[in-house]
């Protein structure tokens, strides 16, 4: 029996939607080379993915170009998560790719390299932009995990070290999708709205590459580097080296480490404060007292001064104003014998025209009123 033919259009449909409900093509991990990589002027990945002997077509979304964690090229062994799609005008299927890892360690190593080349060839690194920590700070400004183990480290230190010191914490991931984001955004909002702040700790505990990883993104290095807040840098253990490490103004090589770099102990400074001969500190301290009770009574004797001549004149503007309040206030003239009509509704009279025979009014005087009622007017 004949088969009714069916159009290509209605053949790639159907494989499409086969494709598209097979459970495991729909969340795939795939690992192979990148070859053949083209970044489209729209944001587009386009490149293929391949092994000794086969290749699939992949096709990366400019938003997900945006958000991967490392520098990819061809030639890299990657793991490639995604789906399975066909493409119907043309009849074939590619891998929609959602996420690129790279494959092992010297994959990492390679990209953290590449990207480190970079950053020191721009000038990122250069001892010239690096601004020493301030010797007294008393405002810490740290972007961490608020539960992680570096937090608690960094306010445990600090308070021993300095209990008058305050710690403002910027909440942020520090592994994972979406941590570059919130370091980026932590550094930015301490700057722009804590500029007060003597200075900014970035970091985490301890972790393998790729949970360090968020401390090796461009991003990070740049706010890093775009920071007006001295920034120190304490991400892992003292053997662990990230990107933020080479950008900050100083690296320290645990969160612990971090605050002691950045807050000095009080008991120290008392010791040396201590140590100084007892006689000369003294003799300063008596040269300074003397100093500033001079310029004390200095300014007390120019300030007595300046007061009584401004309250003199005041006190003469005063009665001037008086004066020229009481001449010119409406009721001002009673008090010379005079008296001033006030009609039923409030206003006041000021011109025979206004009255009207017949009409009750009030005669204000100095010391009472009197009530009146107008017989005749004439002008």
């Amino acid at each position: 029996m004949a088969v009714k033919p069916i159009s290509v259009s209605q053949l790639n449909r159907y494989i499409a939607r086969v494709l598209g409900t097979d459970p495991i093509l729909s969340g795939l991990s795939v690992s192979g080379e990148i070859s053949g990589l083209t970044k489209h002027s729209s944001g587009h990945w386009y490149f293929d993915l391949k092994d000794k002997t086969s290749k699939v077509r992949c096709f990366l979304h400019a938003a997900r170009a945006l958000r991967l964690r490392f520098e990819i090229d061809a030639g890299m062994e990657v793991v490639v998560f995604g789906s399975i799609n066909l493409y119907e005008p043309g009849g074939y299927y590619s891998l929609n790719v959602t996420d690129i890892q790279p494959m092992g360690e010297g994959a990492l190593a390679a990209a953290f390299e590449k990207l480190r080349k970079k950053l020191e060839a721009e000038g990122l690194f250069d001892a010239a932009h690096k601004r020493p920590l301030p010797a007294f700070p008393s405002r810490i400004g740290v972007v961490t995990s608020p539960t992680g183990a570096a937090i608690r480290d960094i306010i445990t230190t600090v308070t021993r070290r300095d209990p008058l010191a305050d710690i403002l914490l910027y909440p942020a991931l520090v592994q994972g999708e979406g941590s570059a984001a919130t370091v980026c955004e932590g550094i930015r909002v301490l700057n722009e709205k804590f500029p007060e702040l003597d200075v900014i700790i970035i970091g985490r505990g301890g972790g393998s590459a790729e949970d360090l990883w968020t401390f090796n993104e461009e991003s990070v290095a740049r706010a890093v580097y775009a920071s007006k807040i001295p920034v120190i840098s304490a991400v892992g253990h003292e053997v662990d080296t990230v990107i933020t490490d080479y950008v900050a103004d100083v690296r320290a090589a645990t969160p612990t480490a971090a605050a002691e770099l950045a807050v000095p102990h009080v008991g120290n400074i008392k010791d040396r404060l201590t140590a100084c001969a007892p006689g000369r500190m003294y003799d300063l301290l008596a040269s300074r007292l003397e100093l500033c009770a001079s310029k004390t009574l200095r300014l007390k004797e120019s300030a007595d001064s300046a007061a009584v001549s401004m309250i003199s004149e005041l006190s003469s503007k005063l009665r001037l104003l008086k004066l020229d309040l009481d001449s010119s206030h409406p009721l001002g003239v009673l008090e010379k014998g005079y008296a001033a009509v006030k009609a039923s509704d409030g206003s006041w009279r000021t011109r025979a025209s206004q009255l009207k025979a017949g009409e009750n009014v009030q005669l204000v005087f100095s010391d009472g009123t009197a009530e009146a009622t107008v017989i005749k007017t004439k002008v």
